[in-house]
This record gives C-alpha cells, sequence and structure tokens, in this order.
C-alpha cells in the first residue's frame, strides 16, 4: 500500500466515525429528533401546546408560572419547579429550561431567543422521529472533497440579514470572514460565521433540492496563517432536514456553489 493509499485508507476511517457520532448524537434522547413543537410566546400569560403552565415574555425575558401539581423540575439540577420563574438570552441565544415530568413521556422545554423575540421548543423523549431514525444517506467518501483554502478575516463584523428554515422567522447573521478556493481552475468564495472557536459555512450548490436538503454547512478551523481545509465529506444538513420546528438560518447570499457538492448528507430519505 502506498502511503498515499495509507492516508486516504485513514481519513476514509476516520469519516466513518466520525459518521457513527454524528448519527449517535442525533439519536440521542433529546437531541435533533426529538423536537415536537416551536411556539412563540406573547406579552399575555398564556397556556401552551404539548406541556402545562402559563408563559409569556417581553423585551427582558421569559416568564413561566407553575404550580406544584403541574409537575416540572428545572433541567440544569432536577429541583422542582414552583411559583415564578424568569430567564432572559442574548440574541440567537437558547437554553433547555425546564423538564415537564406529568406525561407518558418526559418533555423538556428549550427557550429561544430569535430575532428578538422569545420562543420555547419542546423536545419529547422517545419521539416518533427518534424511535424510526435509521440514519442519514450520504454520498459516498472522496479524497478529491478534501479542498485547501485561505481565510481572510474582516476588519470587522458584517452583518446580513437572511431568511431561515421557518416563514416567520428571520435573522441577522455576522460574516467574520471569507475562505477562498480553488475547484477545476476557478477560485470560489465562502463567508463565515464565528462559532465556538471556529468557523461556520453555510453553503448551497447544485445538489440542492434534488439529492440534498436546500442548503447545507460546513465546520472548519482556519490556521493561525489562515490555512483551512474544506471537507465537504463532512457536510452537514440541518436539523431543518429531519424537523419543522427549527429556525436554522439560510447562508449568506453569497454562498451560493456554481457546482454540485456530491459529497457529504443528503437529504433524509434520499
Amino acid at each position: 500500500m502506498t502511503s498515499l493509499e495509507n492516508e486516504v485508507t485513514t481519513a476514509e476511517a476516520d469519516w466513518y466515525a466520525w459518521r457513527r457520532a454524528r448519527e449517535d448524537a442525533l439519536a440521542a434522547d433529546f437531541g435533533w429528533l426529538s423536537l415536537t413543537s416551536f411556539q412563540r410566546l406573547g406579552p399575555e400569560a398564556a397556556e401552551v401546546d404539548q406541556v402545562p403552565g402559563l408563559w409569556s415574555a417581553d423585551e427582558y425575558g421569559a416568564a413561566l408560572s407553575v404550580r406544584h401539581e403541574d409537575e416540572f423540575v428545572l433541567y440544569d439540577n432536577g429541583r422542582d419547579a414552583v411559583g415564578e420563574l424568569t430567564k432572559a438570552l442574548d440574541e440567537r441565544g437558547q437554553a433547555l429550561w425546564v423538564m415537564w415530568t406529568g406525561g407518558q413521556h418526559d418533555v423538556i422545554v428549550e427557550l429561544l431567543r430569535r430575532d428578538h423575540r422569545y420562543l420555547i421548543r419542546t423536545r419529547e423523549e422517545g419521539s416518533v422521529l427518534q424511535q424510526n431514525f435509521s440514519g442519514v444517506p450520504t454520498f459516498e467518501y472522496s479524497p478529491e472533497w478534501v479542498v485547501k483554502g485561505s481565510y481572510t478575516a474582516f476588519a470587522q463584523a458584517v452583518p446580513e440579514r437572511v431568511p431561515t428554515a421557518r416563514a416567520d422567522v428571520e435573522l441577522t447573521l455576522q460574516a467574520v470572514g471569507e475562505i477562498s478556493f480553488q475547484y477545476r481552475g476557478a477560485t470560489h468564495r465562502l463567508a463565515a460565521e464565528a462559532l465556538g472557536g471556529g468557523l461556520r459555512i453555510g453553503f448551497r450548490d447544485q445538489t440542492n433540492g434534488s439529492s440534498t436538503p436546500a442548503w447545507r454547512y460546513l465546520d472548519a478551523a482556519p490556521a493561525a496563517d489562515g490555512a483551512v481545509v474544506l471537507d465537504f465529506n463532512r457536510a452537514l444538513a440541518y436539523p431543518f432536514a429531519f424537523s419543522g420546528h427549527t429556525s436554522c438560518p439560510a447562508p449568506f447570499r453569497a454562498n451560493q456553489l456554481p457546482f454540485p457538492v456530491t459529497a457529504g448528507e443528503k437529504a433524509p430519505g434520499r
């Protein structure tokens, strides 16, 4: 076996291990396959679907009024949640807030702030999607889709208003820089967001709507000199491909690749 063949074999083995971890995370209790609702909170205390309690929100935060018999516990410490609870988040923040234990299955209520409004998402243990999950279809691994590029940070972040997977939610993304790379003799550029010490790159390509969802994303970590690797074998479907209870942002308008990216995850069911 040549050194190149060994390198490809090792990279492919790493990819298979990464794929197993990805699907384990999707199928985990209260993961993305457990979503059962997406609801906006109003200024007046009101009931919501899926769980008891009275819920409301204003510009300062969300509020929940619960009784002992409602059978809520705080998600972070398991203590009984009784009385008036409040919680505030930064824009685009999200937090698992309380768990309802009074139904057939436990339900976690996740608080979100999107476009300066508060919403909740319910995550049900043992949801139908979770029980029926059999994996995510993917293209075959190919070393040709591991592409070297160069990252250039912007002097300051550039905001862009984008739609999301939900028609009733828009978001503002902050482009912190762009990645340039060569593909078949042409230079292409993708704007990136900052995420957890690395970069997230949402993109569209010519497979969208046929073999893949409407858009996908990659995560990458540039080196100090700006060198970065885009491994399109690790292109992921956003959670909206699995559930209608998400508000995943569309890519920056410029992130439209003029060729099919036949690598990474396909649309579920393809």
